[in-house]
């Protein structure tokens, strides 16, 4: 994230991670553990959040029934009229080309994707956090709600998708644990907070790594890693007031 030309940090008073974080903590040494919870504490102020007119792109895209690249080609349009900004910076020119080719890769391999197959409804207004374990709320922002009728039924099945921009190695095992458990993420929130929606279905419950141009649904059981989640929530609420901010800090007094 590029940080705001004034204050570069805000504070969380109370244990709160993304899914992301989330995800990366079940798999982390003890020291990468610390940093996520010192950065889920003491979060960056962005300016402009990472990839963000990529998923804007894609999310109008997929949005669209007639599935129209030109929302892909006016994201892109926009991102290269960005970078040549006088006053753009080198985060933002790399990130407007890093976004490009996101989009470019996303296109690429659509089908492949499998969303053709789903109705894909943008997802506004602020989305509750999950608080099944009370002592660490996580965020499970989706980008996409996911929806199938059910032939016969009084309901339609539902998931969500989140798009993931990681440019690492696609074949990394830890990757593709972070993944299914985001995934797993999905469809404990839509099964928890949207289940007037309709019934969650795991296989429209789509982790979706862009660069790696695969989607990740829920493991065959989640209960396990369920379990690891929980625990993982009750060691940040533990640790939460040890951890101390960065050398940089210039937040709020915690």
């Amino acid at each position: 994230m590029e940080p705001s030309d004034k204050k570069k940090y805000t504070y969380r008073p109370h244990p709160q991670v993304s899914a992301n974080q989330i995800a990366e903590y079940l798999g982390a040494s003890s020291t990468r553990r610390k940093r996520i919870i010192r950065d889920a504490r003491f979060p960056k102020i962005s300016v402009v959040a990472q990839y963000d007119k990529a998923r804007e792109g894609l999310v109008n895209f997929l949005d669209d029934d007639t599935r129209s690249f030109k929302h892909l080609a006016t994201a892109q349009d926009h991102l290269e009229k960005r970078k040549l900004r006088v006053d753009a910076t080198d985060w933002l020119k790399r990130d407007s080309d890093a976004s490009i080719e996101a989009m470019e890769i996303f296109q690429s391999a659509y089908n492949k994707f499998g969303f053709a197959k789903f109705t894909c409804r943008e997802v506004t207004g602020k989305q509750p956090l999950l608080d099944l374990w009370k002592t660490t709320k996580i965020s499970v922002h989706l980008d996409l709600l996911l929806r199938k009728p059910v032939m016969g039924a009084n309901h339609d099945n539902i998931g969500g998708a989140i798009f993931l921009f990681s440019r690492g190695e696609t074949s990394n095992k830890a990757r593709v644990e972070r993944s299914k458990v985001i995934a797993g993420l999905i469809y404990t929130y839509c099964g928890n907070i949207l289940k007037e929606m309709g019934v969650a279905d795991p296989s429209l419950c789509l982790a979706v790594d862009v660069f790696g141009k695969v989607t990740y649904k829920p493991p065959g059981t989640f209960a396990a890693k369920i379990k690891n989640v929980a625990d993982a929530c009750e060691e940040i609420h533990a640790r939460w007031k040890t951890i101390a901010p960065p050398d940089d800090y210039d937040g709020p007094e915690p």
